[in-house]
């Protein structure tokens, strides 16, 4: 029976070895016995591992600033239009209620008569409104038809208030609306102005061009209404979380933490297998990066330290971590084997990771070769 017993483990390990992986266990750590000669057999060679410092909790990613969706407000035709002229040119510089450009539209002249016509039937009501009311007070009619006034008023407001969002959305200003409103004078032309302060971003218009209903004529982009994004290998992106600090040169040339990490996305760019990572700036930062422009190239820093960073970390090649189960494990030499120590573990390069432990430090020897024996014998499988 013991014969058939060794035979077994003899046979269990020749298979782990061989590449038919058995089911992980869960497991805790523990010292494995080997002898010096044992080791020497198995040839597993060890090496110290290097402090990590502040290696490894920073990493330098190449990047590109791109606009902020949320710092750029867009302006589009509500229905057909011809554009008659351009004011500004794209990328200029533009301040709120500036013209942009100008455009011709039957529309804009429908929706002219339509708020001159809910204009004037708003004074008629205001002054039979104001009427009633008078007489009312006075005991000379009801209240009911006064009641029957304060409603007329109520519709002749909410008419004028609708035909007069229905201009701003074609592109009307408060100052316009209360010229035509004040001089009846219509107009087949409307002067689309700039709804804020910023850069201005046209998208391919020109004098001449047919607007369809619904297109987009321009964007304004807010100053300092930037956002970066970089781009990080998949294993070093494992370790980036939302809400780490980001570092990187301002315009006076110093090197400051400027910006978050507001999203790290789901999936690898197309070209270079890249994982895309966004940088997002409040407060002070938008005011030392004015020097940066849309698709301007960087180099930053993200801090990827965390609470258990404050604990000591250490470098070691991929080949000294081995998975058992979810757990990462290394294997620290002590005089009568390997202790197994489970690790936290962070890959900061192809070749190396960083590892946590609180049995390690920089005396320890860690198995980097024939860890696949040590692997099998903290399984139970065997090492003869």
């Amino acid at each position: 029976m013991t014969t058939l017993t060794n035979r077994l483990k003899r046979f269990a390990w020749l298979s782990l070895a061989g590449g038919l992986f058995f089911a992980p266990l869960e497991i805790s750590a523990q010292a494995l016995k080997l002898s010096e000669q044992q080791i020497r057999a198995a040839r597993i060679a060890t090496e110290k591992p290097q402090p990590a410092e502040a290696a490894g909790k920073q990493l330098v990613l190449n990047g590109y600033f791109a606009s902020s969706r949320l710092g750029a407000i867009g302006v589009s035709s509500l229905e057909r239009a011809t554009v008659s002229e351009v004011f500004k040119d794209n990328l200029s510089d533009v301040k709120a209620g500036e013209p942009v450009l100008r455009v011709m539209s039957e529309s804009w002249l429908r929706y002219q008569q339509e708020h001159l016509e809910n204009s004037t039937l708003l004074k008629i009501a205001q002054q039979n409104a104001k009427r009633d009311r008078m007489l009312l007070d006075e005991g000379l009619i009801p209240q009911r038809r006064n009641l029957d006034t304060q409603a007329q008023l109520t519709m002749a407001r909410a008419s004028f208030e609708s035909s007069k969002q229905r201009l701003k959305l074609m592109g009307a200003g408060d100052a316009q609306i209360k010229q035509l409103e004040a001089s009846a004078r219509l107009s087949s032309a409307l002067t689309v102005l700039a709804p804020a302060t910023g850069s201005l971003s046209l998208h391919s218009i020109s004098p001449g061009k047919q607007i369809e209903a619904g297109a987009p004529l321009f964007q304004v982009i807010k100053p300092g209404s930037l956002e970066l994004v970089l781009s990080a290998p998949p294993d070093q992106a494992r370790s980036i979380r939302t809400g780490q600090s980001v570092a990187l040169k301002d315009c006076s040339g110093q090197h400051n933490t400027v910006g978050k990490v507001i999203g790290v996305s789901q999936q690898l760019t197309e070209g270079n297998q890249s994982v895309s990572v966004r940088v997002g700036f409040a407060g002070q930062a938008t005011k030392v990066l004015g020097c940066y422009k849309v698709n301007q190239f960087i180099q930053a820093t993200v801090e990827t330290a965390s609470v258990s960073d404050k604990k000591p970390a250490w470098i070691v090649p991929n080949s000294a971590v081995v998975m058992v189960g979810p757990r990462a494990y290394v294997f620290i030499k002590t005089v009568t084997g390997f202790n197994a120590s489970p690790v936290n573990t962070r890959p900061i390069s192809n070749t190396h990771q960083i590892v946590q432990s609180d049995l390690l430090n920089s005396r320890s020897e860690l198995a980097v070769t024939g860890t696949v024996l040590l692997k099998g014998t903290l399984q139970g499988l065997g090492s003869e």
